[in-house]
């Protein structure tokens, strides 16, 4: 899905869903030898939502198959769940997933940017993981006001992002990446690595942690912070408040 990395467009036929579960597994791989850090990043945003008293609805865009953020919002009041993803496939895997939450569950097909922009509601917790940095830095700051505009009042943004060095070019955070990528990502091919260095190099555009408080600023949010940094200066999980 473009909202989530190393997935397909939405499709019905049997070739479409192969392609699909063929890219998915290299991104199983790699979230399950931990290489982009997401068990500590999640728990950081777990750590977080726990401090939500109330119940509380969450949107979850470019959800993929939900089992991160499910995870993380098991045994949570959560009162109304929505995934919004490209992928159909991606969808009906969230939708198993997603089965044992409570309250309310629904599961979008929809293009996360033009679906804030379409949609009137709002959600106490709203949030991005490895998705809002396929968008250039223009096109963040355009969209930023409309995910302030879902956060209910008093409610949370939380992304789980790649991130520059301060001072880091992208073509810097590139080589940096892929130096890291092919001396640790042991458990994938040469040819998976490759595929992955082509995702990456030609749809990522991180952003320093600068650049990110400024813009949660510039939305409207009236703070926010780091919840999670990895070691290797490579991803970072914020959470801005409403």
């Amino acid at each position: 899905m473009t909202n989530h990395p190393l997935a397909d467009h939405p499709g019905q036929d049997a070739a479409q869903v192969k392609a699909f579960f063929d890219q998915w597994a290299i991104y199983r791989r790699v979230l399950e030898c931990d290489y982009l850090h997401h068990r500590a990043g999640y728990a950081a945003i777990g750590r977080a939502l726990g401090d939500l008293r109330d119940p509380f609805s969450f949107l979850d865009l470019g959800a993929g198959d939900a089992e991160c953020t499910v995870d993380v919002l098991a045994g949570k009041p959560v009162t109304r769940y929505e995934a919004v993803d490209l992928s159909a496939v991606a969808l009906e895997l969230a939708r198993e997933r997603a089965a044992a939450l409570p309250g309310r569950k629904e599961f979008v097909q929809a293009d996360f940017v033009e679906h804030v922009r379409a949609t009137h509601e709002t959600f106490d917790v709203v949030f991005i993981g490895f998705s809002f940095h396929h968008l250039p830095l223009p096109h963040k700051r355009a969209f930023l006001p409309e995910l302030r505009r879902v956060v209910a009042p008093g409610g949370r943004l939380m992304i789980f992002e790649p991130i520059l060095r301060p001072g880091e070019s992208r073509d810097a955070f590139m080589a940096r990446w892929w130096d890291i990528a092919r001396t640790k990502w042991t458990a994938l091919t040469t040819h998976e690595l490759e595929m992955s260095r082509e995702h990456v190099f030609d749809n990522d555009y991180p952003e320093s942690v600068a650049t990110f408080t400024e813009l949660f600023a510039e939305a409207g949010f009236r703070e926010s912070r780091v919840l999670f940094a990895d070691p290797d200066e490579l991803y970072a999980a914020f959470e801005a408040r409403a």
